[in-house]
C-alpha cells in the first residue's frame, strides 16, 4: 500500500469527475465552436462547466477563458499585460511558470524588479511598496505558494498596485480547492487556475481576464474565445473541471479535518525524530501543506528509501532539476537545510489511517538515511 501525500503536485481525479468526462467524450464530442447540433451540445456543456468555475472562484463567468493549465494561463497573462504595462514586479518565491516567463521577457527588453520577500516567503504590504517603480508596471504574485502553501494576502497587494497605476497577474493555481477565493473580492485583473489541483482531469485550466480587456492572445488560429485562446476546445476536460470546481466548492468545510491529519502527521514524525522546523508560516498557510525540514535526512534520499510514501522535495515542475528549491532558498535557507526539506501535502481522500502509516514509513526511512550520513542530534 502505498500513502499519497503529493497533492500540491496533482490530485486524483474524483469519481464523479471521471464519470462527467466518460459522459462528455461519448455524448458531447462536438466541436463546441460549430453551429449544428452536436456542436451546440458542446458548447452548452462548456458554459455550464464556466459556471460552475466562475461560481468556485467568485469571478464574472464572461470573463474565464479555457487552457490547457495555469502555466499557459500565466505565460498568456503576462504577456498581455506587459504590453502596456512593461514592468515586471515579482519576488523569487514565484513558481517557475512566472518566473520562467518572467526572464524570458527581460529578454525582451521589459525590466524586472524583484521584491525581497519575508522569512516565510510572503509578498507583505510593506515589501511591495518599498518596490513600487515611478510607471506602469505588472504584480505577479501567487495567492498561496505550492512549496510551502503559505498565503499572501492579494486583496491587499493589489490594492497597493492598482494605487500606484499597476495590473495585477495573481498565480491562483494551488489555493483554489483548498482555501475560499474571491477574485471580485481581490479585484485581480488575471488570474490561473487548474483542474488537477482540485480532483479534476490533468490538461485543462483558466484564465481569468480583465473586462472589456481587448485579446491579447498567445496562442491564434481562428479567434476562438472572443480571441483570447484559439484552438478546438477539450469540452470532456472542461466539463471535467466543472464538475471538480462544483465538488471543491461543496468539500471546502472539509479543510478543518485535512489541518487536523497534517498537523496529527507532524506531531506524529516529531514524536519519531525530534523537532522539525517548518519553512513557511505555521498559521497562514494552506491546511493540507507540510513543509519541513528533516535534519540529517536529505529529501533525495528519503525518496528514495521510502517508496510507500509518494511525496516530493519540491515543485514537480523543477523535479527533474536536482538543485536545492528554488523558494526555501530566496527565503533564506541555506542549501543544506533546503535539501532536508520535504513537501508533504494531503488531499481530501486522506485518511487517518494513512497519517499514521506515512508517519511510521517517514520515520524509519528517516532514520535509515541519519545512519548513511553518519549524522547525530
Amino acid at each position: 500500500m502505498q500513502v499519497y501525500l503529493d497533492h500540491n503536485a496533482t490530485t486524483p481525479a474524483s469519481p464523479e469527475v471521471i464519470h462527467a468526462v466518460f459522459d462528455a467524450m461519448s455524448g458531447g464530442f462536438g466541436n463546441a465552436a460549430s453551429s449544428h447540433v452536436p456542436g451546440r451540445k458542446a458548447a452548452a456543456l462548456v458554459e455550464r462547466a464556466r459556471e460552475q468555475v466562475a461560481e468556485l472562484v467568485n469571478v464574472a463567468a464572461t470573463r474565464l477563458v479555457w487552457t490547457s493549465g495555469s502555466t499557459e494561463a500565466l505565460n498568456t497573462a503576462m504577456m498581455a499585460a506587459t504590453r502596456s504595462h512593461p514592468h515586471l514586479l515579482l519576488a523569487r518565491t514565484e513558481h517557475k511558470a512566472v518566473l520562467d516567463t518572467a526572464e524570458h521577457l527581460a529578454d525582451q527588453g521589459v525590466p524586472l524588479t524583484w521584491i525581497d520577500s519575508d522569512e516565510a516567503g510572503r509578498v507583505t504590504p510593506e515589501r511591495l511598496t518599498a518596490a513600487l517603480p515611478a510607471g506602469p508596471f505588472v504584480l505577479a504574485v501567487m495567492a498561496a505558494n505550492n512549496e510551502t502553501g503559505v498565503v499572501n494576502d492579494i486583496a491587499r497587494l493589489t490594492r497597493i498596485a492598482h494605487g500606484a497605476g499597476g495590473l495585477v497577474v495573481c498565480d491562483a493555481t494551488q489555493q483554489v480547492g483548498k482555501l475560499p477565493v474571491d477574485l471580485d473580492a481581490w479585484g485581480v485583473d488575471y488570474a490561473s487556475a487548474s483542474a488537477h489541483k482540485l480532483n479534476g482531469p490533468q490538461g485543462v485550466g483558466v484564465l481569468v481576464t480583465p473586462r472589456g480587456q481587448e485579446a491579447l492572445p498567445l496562442i491564434r488560429g481562428g479567434r476562438h474565445q472572443n480571441g483570447w485562446r484559439s484552438g478546438t476546445l477539450n469540452v470532456a476536460g472542461v466539463v471535467g473541471f466543472g464538475v471538480a470546481a462544483q465538488l471543491a466548492l461543496k468539500h471546502l468545510p472539509d479543510g478543518d479535518r485535512v489541518r487536523e491529519f497534517r498537523d496529527r502527521l507532524h506531531r506524529l514524525l516529531e514524536s519519531e525524530l525530534g523537532a522539525l522546523p517548518i519553512n513557511g508560516d505555521i498559521a497562514e498557510r494552506l491546511p493540507n501543506t507540510l513543509n519541513i525540514r528533516i535534519p540529517g535526512a536529505d529529501a533525495d534520499a528519503m525518496i528514495v528509501n521510502c517508496p510507500e510514501v509518494a511525496f516530493s522535495s519540491g515543485s514537480a515542475c523543477t523535479a527533474a532539476v536536482p538543485t536545492p528549491s528554488h523558494v526555501l532558498l530566496a527565503m533564506g535557507l541555506d542549501a543544506v537545510h533546503a535539501e532536508e526539506s520535504v513537501r508533504l501535502s494531503l488531499g481530501a481522500e486522506t485518511t487517518t489511517d494513512d497519517v499514521e502509516l506515512a508517519a511510521a514509513r517517514l520515520a524509519e526511512a528517516a532514520r535509515r538515511v541519519r545512519r548513511l550520513n553518519n549524522w547525530e542530534r
